[in-house]
């Protein structure tokens, strides 16, 4: 009988862990997204991101992390992390923002500097 609970009890503790570990890699995510959306209205408020942006980013940032902990579990050097970064990058500019939003973001970018 004691087996079977600390049994439930390690599989509940398990669980726990790996919801709070999901909670906080969402809420960076969405603090990623946060920024680059506020770059993107610094440089032009009519092209921040819609919801569907919002969320198709925060899904790449989200696969982003999980690959480079897989990767860094694997052995991998710095190299292999940057690509895997820079290929995330490439599909969130491509595939997700308009050309409009990234001359917005790099406009805003730039003013930042400044």
């Amino acid at each position: 009988m004691k087996k079977i609970i600390f049994a439930a009890l390690l599989f509940i503790g398990l669980a726990l862990s790996g919801f709070a570990q999901s909670e906080k890699l969402i809420e960076k995510a969405n603090q990623k997204v946060e920024e680059l959306n506020t770059e993107i209205i610094a440089g032009d408020k009519t092209q921040a991101l819609s919801e569907a942006q919002k969320s198709e980013i925060q899904k790449l940032y989200i696969e982003r992390t999980q690959a480079i902990r897989k990767a860094k579990k694997a052995g991998a050097d710095d190299t292999e992390t940057k690509a895997i970064i820079k290929n995330y990058n490439q599909k969130v500019f491509k595939e997700v923002l308009t050309k409009e939003q990234i001359k917005a973001r790099k406009k805003g970018k730039e003013q930042e500097e400044n």
